[in-house]
C-alpha cells in the first residue's frame, strides 16, 4: 500500500495500460473452457454487429454477452478463470511503457488506482499483480448458491459512473497531486477532474479535444 506521502495516480485499463480491450477476449477465454457456451456464438456476433452499427447501446450488449457466456457459472471456477486470463493478459497485452509509468508512480509513493469498465474478475487480479492499491471496476454479482448472476452489481464503470466511484473512493475534491491516464473520450470527466489529465495513445475523439482541455498526450508504445 502507498504510505500516503505521495499523490494519487489513476489508470484506465483497456487500451490505456493495454493495447487491446479485455472484455471480448475474456468472454472467448471462458467460452473455450465451456464449449457448450459457443452455442450462443451467432447471437453474440449479431450483437457485436449491432454495436458497431450504433443500433445497440454498449451497456446492453455487454450485459447480454455476459449472460450468454458467464451467467450461472460456479464462483470458484469463474474467479480462477478470471485470474488465469488476467495473468495471460498482463504478460501479452501491456503497452510497452505502461510498467515504467506504474513503477515511476510507485517509487514516488503515489497511491495507485485502477479505474476501469473491465469486469472485476479480470481487473482485480490484473491490478493486484501490478501493485495497484485500489481497484474500481464493473462489479460481478453472485447468487445465494454461489453462481455468477446474469446481471452486474451496479452500472458499467465508465464515463461519469467511473468518476463517481473514484470520488467515492478518494473524496469529491481532486488532490493537487492527482494524475489520471486514459485513452478514451468517455473518460474526459475523470481526466478533467484530476489535477493532471494525460491522454495515452488516444483514439481520434479524445485526441481531437485534448488540447481544449489542457490534456497532455503520451505515446506508451514509442
Amino acid at each position: 500500500m502507498s504510505d500516503g506521502k505521495g499523490g494519487v495516480a489513476i489508470f484506465d485499463l483497456d487500451k490505456t495500460l493495454t493495447v487491446r480491450s479485455s472484455y471480448t477476449p475474456f468472454i472467448l477465454f471462458v467460452a473455450r473452457r465451456r464449449p457448450l457456451r459457443f452455442l450462443h456464438a451467432p447471437r453474440l456476433l449479431f450483437l457485436g454487429l449491432m454495436l458497431l452499427l450504433g443500433l445497440r447501446q454498449r451497456d446492453d450488449v455487454k450485459a447480454e454477452m455476459w449472460r450468454a457466456v458467464l451467467g450461472g457459472l460456479d464462483r470458484a471456477d469463474t474467479e480462477a478463470m478470471g485470474a488465469a486470463f488476467a495473468e495471460h493478459w498482463s504478460s501479452t497485452a501491456l503497452r510497452q511503457n505502461a510498467k515504467l509509468v506504474i513503477d515511476r508512480h510507485k517509487a514516488a509513493g503515489d497511491r495507485l488506482v485502477l479505474a476501469t469498465a473491465a469486469v472485476d474478475l479480470v481487473a482485480s487480479p490484473f491490478g493486484k499483480a501490478l501493485g495497484f492499491d485500489d481497484i474500481v471496476a464493473t462489479r460481478s454479482a453472485w447468487t445465494r448458491d454461489g453462481r455468477l448472476d446474469s446481471q452486474f452489481d451496479g452500472l458499467n464503470c465508465y464515463g461519469s459512473e467511473k468518476l463517481r466511484r473514484v470520488q467515492m473512493l478518494l473524496g469529491d475534491e481532486a488532490s493537487e497531486h492527482s494524475t489520471a491516464y486514459s485513452d478514451h473520450v468517455t473518460d474526459l470527466p475523470l481526466l478533467t477532474w484530476a489535477a493532471r489529465g494525460i491522454a495515452v495513445n488516444p483514439h481520434a475523439a479524445l485526441a481531437e479535444v485534448a488540447s481544449d482541455h489542457d490534456l497532455q498526450v503520451e505515446d506508451w508504445d514509442a
